[in-house]
């Protein structure tokens, strides 16, 4: 096996990936590279992009200490053809500016083939809106930063009737509903052929922009995303920090062939669902290389609610998850809590979850129903470090409007109907967490539709001291009496596999037994 693959060629450099067993960071610390003999510089991770290079030039790479033998090979940078500054198109960068015509003219412009390119300044805009077959290149030190005056941020509909009422087009989603959305920042709809990258930073402003207040509550429309792609293909965003978005950062919607690359995706810890990157009822997903540090969930996989798996059901499928780093957050990888129209074949492999709230969280609820199927998700060689629960499986998820109602948390058999959500298939191997504060398995199934087909093995699940242990219930549900020191809870599943794990420390196991008091 070859010790590096080659991701990504473009014209302004490209991403390589070291085939390594650790997880996000290189085994052995800092490595060095070499770029045409002279020293690059140094990096730390598996997955490295270099996108501020030169078009068409041969880069002959030595990565040094990495191996024990330095890792050398050479790659042709991408003859683009047409380059397109903004500053051509009269954008000022200044940071005070509106140069939202010049960029968007500048795409408009473009023809196909081509990079629109943004230099190093700060450009205001309302938004950018994307075109099929042109790729943009932020360099180092290049900030696209959202208008943050609400009044003067169009509004994208929800969705769109033709003109006998007979067609409707989806333009925007906000939690699951086709609903009213402010403009992101970066919207692309029915594009293809479009890669967004460089080093450059998405900054959404949505600290300043008033949007964290009431965030829930519609004003005029609801918060906007940094990046929101709407049935796209062919889309892939590499090398670029995405921050401050008011609400999810990347959220690729009906999208099919969606390529996110050693992102850094930063929002403040205490920000209301400024998750990381969301993909929802979309095909062949690649999340590898990305740092997250953000307010809610770092990657939360959904396919919609009810309504959309009724009039638009498009399920989300083969979704690979690879060398990514979660850092803090409330779930690492989260699927759910839409996913009515079904969640199929997601693999997380050489991740590493450090302080979030939950690791692989999987919620639904009765309601969600008609396809709301979740089948085949593989966790493998994960580390997790003083994660507080690590594997949550929910099937009474609380929140919503109707979260509370008596229907959602009867914990008595209700009958199946196209209401009734399954989960099936889940596999976690060769898992490492340490310190875990809380629970490491936590597994609560509808007595209706248990949970089927739950395999734990040959993993390492080490908790902390009893006196630093987190006593809660690790789902949000109702009507759960927390239980000191738990460590494995399962109940109303089918099919559970646990076997060639180590347990260390007090950790209290119930497997399909009724709860009980502490």
């Amino acid at each position: 096996m070859e010790s590096y693959t080659l991701l990504k060629v473009t014209a302004f450099g490209f991403i390589f990936e070291l085939n390594s067993e650790s997880c996000y960071f290189a085994q052995n610390g800092d490595f060095e590279i070499f770029l045409n003999g002279q020293f690059y510089g140094t990096a730390n991770t598996n997955v490295i992009s270099l996108l501020s290079l030169g078009s068409d030039m041969v880069y002959n790479v030595a990565v040094k200490n990495f191996f024990d033998e330095d890792i050398v090979f050479s790659v042709n940078t991408l003859k683009p053809g047409f380059v397109i500054n903004v500053k051509d198109y009269n954008a000022a960068g200044d940071g005070v500016a509106c140069d939202t015509a010049a960029i968007n003219l500048a795409i408009y412009a473009a023809p196909a083939g081509s990079t629109v390119y943004i230099p190093k300044g700060k450009y205001m805009v309302d938004q950018v809106l994307l075109k099929s077959n042109v790729d943009i290149h932020l360099e180092s030190g290049a900030v696209l930063c959202h208008g943050f005056d609400r009044e003067k941020l169009a509004i994208l509909k929800g969705y769109q009737k033709n003109y006998d009422h007979k067609d409707v087009t989806i333009n925007a989603s906000w939690e699951g509903h086709p609903l009213d959305c402010y403009a992101s920042l970066i919207y692309g709809k029915d594009i293809e052929n479009v890669h967004i990258y460089g080093e450059g930073v998405i900054d959404g402003n949505g600290d300043i922009g008033g949007f964290w207040h009431n965030p829930k509550v519609k004003n005029k429309a609801f918060r906007p995303k940094n990046v929101f792609l709407v049935n796209c293909r062919n889309i892939e965003i590499s090398g670029l920090t995405s921050m401050n978005s008011a609400s999810w950062n990347i959220h690729p919607f009906y999208c099919d062939n969606v390529s996110l690359r050693c992102l850094k995706i930063k929002s403040i810890e205490e920000s209301p669902n400024t998750d990381g990157i969301n993909p929802e009822s979309c095909n062949n997903i690649d999340i590898i290389g990305c740092h997250f540090s953000v307010g809610d969930d770092c990657i939360a996989i959904k396919a919609g609610k009810y309504y959309m798996s009724i009039a638009h059901p498009r399920f989300t499928k083969n979704v690979n998850i690879r060398q990514c780093f979660m850092e803090k957050g409330h779930g690492g990888v989260v699927i759910g809590s839409e996913m009515s129209c079904g969640v199929y074949n997601v693999s997380v492999e050489k991740c590493l979850f450090r302080e979030t709230d939950r690791g692989l969280r999987i919620k639904t609820r009765r309601g969600r129903g008609k396809d709301a199927i979740v089948d085949g998700i593989i966790f493998s060689k994960v580390e997790m470090q003083k994660v507080r629960h690590c594997f949550v499986v929910n099937m009474f998820y609380n929140c919503d409007p109707d979260g509370k109602s008596n229907y959602v948390r009867d914990k008595e058999p209700r009958p199946r109907d196209e209401f009734t959500p399954t989960i099936k298939n889940i596999s976690l191997t060769e898992v490492i967490a340490r310190e875990i504060t809380g629970s490491a398995v936590f597994i609560y199934g509808l007595p209706e539709s248990p949970v089927c087909g739950i395999s734990v093995e040959k993993s390492i699940l080490s908790f902390v001291d009893e006196a630093q242990r987190i006593h809660e219930c690790p789902a949000m549900m109702d009507d759960f009496d927390t239980i000191k020191n738990l460590g494995i809870f399962i109940k109303n599943a089918q099919d559970v596999k646990l076997e060639e794990n180590e347990i260390i420390g007090e950790a209290f196991c119930m497997t399909a037994q009724p709860t009980r008091k502490e």
